[in-house]
């Protein structure tokens, strides 16, 4: 029987969900090692999953296969690149947490290969639950009709993962184009109660038109919150809408609002009888292809870990049966964010205060509606 993979995550902010993968048992792999600054954070976190804290890549054993780095990259001022390519340096297959500049994916690739090693771009919400239910359900449908159209609202701090997760359920990014951004008009500033916060860009991914809603802004004290909405896209087809409401689900299946008709004699069309067409009368018009709706505490506790061991499972496959075509995606993807992120240019910098609880509170709201009836 083979040893496990034996793993070491850099860093320890968002890094701190990487570890959580290994909180529970976690079969071909092995928790080996951090790498950070030695924080208090970091010497806390090294106890608490009793592995070795290494503040340098050259203190790393030999034995050593598999690096997560998840510090900041060029693109956010931070090291995480250059981490990145002293460890492909020494060989150890490496995982980087998104985003990452084109040129350094390109050049991170090209030290994989020197140095017989893997490198992947991890964008970690391509693999949480409600997006691969999502996927697998698109990757289904698109075999007997093509999308005709895609509309995606999210916020700047995950555009890498939303151009992902359409990557990966169209099966790739060519043709893409994007148009410059939309502006709204003085005059309809001057009549808002509040400033609008998306961006909105026309565009095409795989030649399928796209309207993507772009909030680009941050809060510099908090810049890993504050979206209005995390991710959500919904997919036309010639039968109906796949919807992803939000990262976390629900995944909703809208079929076409569509009342058959037919001409009569006289030339008039008139509505068809519901027995005369069932299969457009009798379906519900919405489905819930997955109706989980998770609380944060199960999110971070469940959803996330999850989702970094399926990576890290497909990115072993990697290890062991190396696509070519991988290369290709992670360049082209990274010309895609670059591509777009011209057109919408840096974000805007503000103050956000943490959101309130909603008002009325949901569960008072539906008791006081139980004896309410609309229909």
């Amino acid at each position: 029987m083979s040893r496990p993979l034996r793993v070491v995550v850099c860093g320890t902010l968002f890094g701190q969900v990487y570890l959580s993968a290994f909180k529970t048992h976690f079969p071909g792999f092995e928790l080996a090692g951090i790498i950070a600054r030695g924080s208090e954070r970091s010497q806390r976190l090294a106890a608490e999953y009793q592995v070795p804290l290494y503040e340098q890549v050259s203190q790393l054993p030999d034995d050593i296969d598999i690096a997560c780095v998840v510090v900041r990259s060029a693109i956010v001022g931070g090291a995480g690149s250059e981490l990145t390519k002293q460890l492909l340096s020494r060989g150890i297959h490496v995982l980087q947490e998104h985003p990452v500049y084109q040129r350094d994916v390109a050049e991170c690739l090209k030290l994989a290969r020197q140095n017989n090693c893997c490198y992947s771009v991890n964008t970690h919400y391509p693999n949480v639950p409600a997006v691969r239910q999502f996927t697998d359900y698109l990757q289904q449908a698109m075999q007997h009709q093509q999308p005709l159209f895609i509309e995606a609202t999210c916020g700047v701090q995950v555009i890498c993962g939303l151009l992902d997760i359409l990557g990966r359920a169209l099966g790739k990014f060519t043709p893409f184009a994007f148009g410059d951004a939309h502006h709204w008009d003085k005059q309809l500033l001057m009549q808002a109660t509040s400033y609008p916060p998306y961006t909105t860009i026309q565009g095409v991914i795989m030649g399928i038109p796209l309207t993507l809603n772009l909030q680009n802004q941050l809060d510099p004290g908090d810049p890993d919150n504050h979206f209005h909405i995390m991710q959500r896209i919904c997919v036309g087809l010639p039968s109906g809408n796949l919807l992803l409401v939000n990262t976390h689900g629900p995944v909703l299946w809208n079929s076409r609002f569509h009342i058959p008709r037919q001409r009569t004699t006289s030339g008039v069309r008139e509505p068809l009888l519901p027995q005369q067409a069932a299969h457009y009368f009798k379906p519900p018009t919405a489905v819930s292809l997955y109706d989980c709706c998770p609380s944060l505490e199960q999110i971070t506790n469940q959803h996330w870990p999850e989702a970094i061991r399926h990576a890290l499972r497909q990115f072993a496959i990697q290890m062991e049966r190396p696509d070519p075509r991988m290369a290709q995606y992670l360049l082209t993807m990274a010309s895609v964010w670059k591509t777009l992120m011209s057109k919408v240019g840096n974000p805007e910098s503000l103050h956000v205060p943490d959101p309130v609880p909603p008002q009325p509170e949901i569960s008072e709201f539906l008791k006081q509606q139980e004896d309410v009836h609309y229909v």
